[in-house]
């Protein structure tokens, strides 16, 4: 049995937390964690709570051409833009559905675990935004059965204090290597099979029971809710002009202090390093991966 340890926050109380400021520098994703997972009271007095997001045009319109000034690309390895994926889901006919990509089948990885781990609701905020911004009604969070029983305490949370229009629920990820490929992630949902294929119809037109769908890295979606409250000039004060924005990091092997960091786009290798204590010893080898 998980338990937050704290007092959960009734909608009634949402009134009554003012808004903090943009967090500055980093961390970001992970500032100010000392151990998980994050409650619901946690995360509204630190990151207050999400937007109304309202426009006088199509509020899907304006979220995305807000997500395509920040610049903000996928965190799942591909670092496509996430606007353009947005874009693609939102104008398919139909009711379509968001899927956050947790599985993490990169057997050295362990970034998107500790995220859920540490900070499951805003996770789940970047899966509400999303869904608003290509008309989903659903969005299933994909998760290492580690860190499942987490996601679901964090939604139960936000049922009791009805915060979402949106669906939420957690699914195990199938623990393979390939298994992280969005249409492997599709097929894993469908028939408990995570084969990928690379045939069309895309996922935008047609994914998860025929539906147009949004399979979105859970660092992506967590990065879209910070968009959504603090805007995109605030999201590219770090990072590069060609790629903005902070990344998640995990660091194994010869370092001082193995485990996950989050650093700016553009940091360089040895600085990574740095965040870990350092190499033990002269190395000899680094492999990247991502």
């Amino acid at each position: 049995m998980v338990t937050s340890g704290l007092q959960s926050l009734d909608r009634d109380n949402f009134a009554a937390v003012s808004q903090p400021e943009a967090p500055a520098g980093l961390p970001r994703l992970l500032g100010g964690l000392l151990a998980g997972p994050t409650s619901l009271s946690e995360h509204i007095v630190r990151y207050g709570q999400l937007p109304s997001l309202g426009s006088d045009r199509s509020p899907s319109l304006a979220l995305i051409e807000l997500v395509d000034r920040s610049g903000l690309r996928g965190r799942g390895g591909a670092s496509f833009p996430t606007a353009l994926k947005l874009a693609a889901v939102a104008g398919q006919q139909g009711s379509a559905i968001v899927v956050g990509n947790g599985t993490e089948g990169e057997p050295a990885s362990s970034k998107d675990k500790v995220l859920l781990a540490r900070s499951p609701h805003l996770v789940l905020d970047g899966a509400v935004v999303a869904a608003r911004a290509v008309g989903a009604a659903e969005a299933i969070i994909v998760c290492h059965p580690a860190v499942r029983e987490l996601v679901d305490l964090a939604i139960r949370e936000r049922r009791k204090a009805e915060i979402d229009s949106v669906r939420l629920r957690a699914v195990d990820a199938a623990e393979r290597f390939v298994a992280g490929e969005a249409s492997a992630v599709v097929h894993w949902l469908e028939r408990g099979i995570p084969t990928p294929t690379r045939t069309p119809p895309r996922l935008a037109e047609r994914g998860l029971h025929g539906r147009p769908t949004l399979v979105q890295n859970v660092e992506t979606l967590a990065h879209l809710a910070l968009i959504a409250r603090y805007g995109a000039s605030w999201y590219r004060e770090v990072g590069t002009d060609a790629e903005p924005g902070s990344m998640l990091v995990t660091l194994l092997g010869a370092v001082h202090r193995p485990g996950v960091s989050e650093v700016a786009i553009g940091t360089r290798v040895s600085d990574v390093l740095g965040e870990g204590g350092g190499a033990v010893g002269k190395p000899q080898a680094l492999l990247l991966g991502g």
